[in-house]
C-alpha cells in the first residue's frame, strides 16, 4: 500500500513539473550571471537571455547578447542545422539555449596569429576588411584595434593573468547554440 501512495505521489509531482514546463532547466540565466562565473556553466546546457546587439553580417552564424554591464557581451554560434540568426534581432530581447563553450587563447595562438599577420592570410571580419567591432568588445579589445594591436593586448593579459592566477591563456566565451527566439514582450 505505501508503494502505491509513494508511487502515486511521485508520479503526480512528476506531472506537475512536466506541465508547468519546469525541467530544472528552463530558467533563463543572465549574460551578467555567466560572465561573472563562467567555469560554473562551462559544458553544460544554458539559456541565456539578452538584448542582441548585432548578428554578423558577412554570414549570419554569430549572434552578440549585451548583459547589463556594458563590458559584457557575450557570443552565441549558430550551426548547419540552427542556420543564420535573424537579422531582426538586433536591438530585441531574445533566448538562446545552447552550449557553453570555453575558448582559450595561449603564446602558441598568439605566434600563430602573428604568422598569419605577416603572411596577410587572417580572416578578416566586419564590413570592407576591418574588425568587428562587436567581436572585439566581446573580447575586450579597443574598439578599432589592429590585428597586430590585439595579439600584443592577449599577450599582455596572459601575462597578467599568468602573475595573478597562475594561467598561461586567456578564457572566452560562447554559446553553441541549438536555438533561439526573439522574446516577445
Amino acid at each position: 500500500m505505501k508503494q502505491k501512495t509513494l508511487f502515486a505521489a511521485l508520479s503526480a509531482v512528476l506531472l506537475l513539473l512536466v506541465l508547468s514546463g519546469c525541467t530544472g532547466n528552463s530558467r533563463a540565466i543572465t549574460v551578467d550571471n555567466i560572465l561573472s562565473h563562467p567555469e560554473d556553466y562551462v559544458g553544460r546546457n544554458v539559456a541565456v537571455e539578452g538584448v542582441c546587439t548585432h548578428v554578423c553580417s558577412k554570414s549570419g552564424m554569430k549572434l552578440f547578447i549585451k548583459g547589463d554591464a556594458e563590458e559584457n557581451t557575450l557570443r552565441a554560434e549558430s550551426n548547419s542545422t540552427l542556420g543564420k540568426f535573424n537579422a531582426e534581432s538586433v536591438d530585441h530581447k531574445v533566448l538562446v539555449k545552447g552550449t557553453l563553450v570555453e575558448d582559450r587563447i595561449t603564446e602558441a595562438d598568439l605566434q600563430e596569429m602573428e604568422k598569419e599577420i605577416a603572411a596577410g592570410t587572417t580572416v578578416a571580419h566586419g564590413e570592407g576588411g576591418e574588425a568587428c567591432e562587436t567581436e572585439q568588445l566581446a573580447e575586450g579589445v579597443a574598439a578599432g584595434s589592429s590585428e597586430m594591436e590585439r595579439v600584443n593586448d592577449f599577450r599582455a593579459r596572459i601575462a597578467e593573468r599568468k602573475a595573478v592566477e597562475g594561467k598561461d591563456y586567456l578564457s572566452f566565451y560562447h554559446i553553441a547554440a541549438h536555438s533561439y527566439h526573439i522574446v516577445n514582450q
